[in-house]
């Protein structure tokens, strides 16, 4: 039997892993009770159904953690009126959650202008989704692959996405749909390249973005950090990636 205390330690681990130095990182368990958050975010899920709402505390949890993690005040991270989570002035930050996981990344912006992070279940995605989300290149791909084997790497294939779209929308404040960017993984599918197709605000068609992809505890976890400092990853995007 799965442990779920041990999976969140083994995605927290990887995530860890991931991120480059100086780059917070936490984790939370969504299914505890009650789904307590601070006074200045509770209006985000004042009407939300519960799994909604522990869904939503365990993510706040776990960008306290993150902020603590570097040294700074474990304050609120109420949502924006575009629905992203805001933070404190000078920290760049992701949350992502599902059922069965919260997590969340934070960082100075001196460091790392924007950060982007996604979790989903290690399973299968629905095949319906893969015309909605993937580019017509990326479906041939995905079409010379065994079933299992091709609809396992749509879900790591969202979840670049989601990471990558999370990364740019401070940037850009604009938000589109899958076919705008298509993902390249590397050879063992632990790193990928997304590569713009469209003009969007500030980013020039065939701009590219790198990021990291793994499993641990069942999950896929994918990262994309946007750094501040001249050398470190994807430091001149949306200009040039360093890739």
């Amino acid at each position: 039997m799965t442990d779920p205390s041990q999976n969140l330690t083994d995605l927290l681990d990887l995530a860890r892993r991931f991120a480059p130095r100086g780059v917070g990182v936490g984790v939370a368990d969504p299914t505890q009770s009650p789904a307590t958050v601070l006074p200045e975010e509770a209006p985000a899920i004042a009407t939300a159904i519960p799994k909604r709402k522990r869904e939503f505390a365990a993510g706040r949890r776990a960008a306290r953690q993150a902020l603590q993690s570097l040294d700074l005040p474990a304050v609120a991270i109420p949502k924006g009126t575009d629905r992203a989570p805001v933070f404190p002035t000078g920290i760049a930050g992701s949350i992502t959650h599902n059922r069965d996981a919260a997590l969340a990344i934070v960082a100075p912006q001196t460091r790392f202008r924007t950060l982007g992070v996604d979790v989903e279940p290690q399973a299968p995605l629905k095949p319906e989704l893969i015309k909605a989300i993937c580019t017509p290149d990326e479906a041939a791909m995905l079409a010379t692959l065994p079933e299992t084997e091709r609809l396992f790497l749509a879900r790591r294939l969202f979840s670049a996405k989601e990471a990558v779209f999370k990364a740019q929308f401070p940037i850009t404040r604009q938000v589109f749909g899958f076919q705008a960017a298509s993902i390249t993984f590397n050879a063992l599918r632990s790193g990928f390249v997304a590569t713009f197709h469209r003009d969007i605000a500030s980013i020039s068609a065939g701009s590219t973005v790198s990021g990291q992809c793994g499993v641990a505890g069942g999950h896929i976890l994918t990262m994309v950090t946007l750094g501040a400092v001249v050398g470190t990853e994807n430091a001149n995007f949306p200009v040039c990636a360093t890739g």
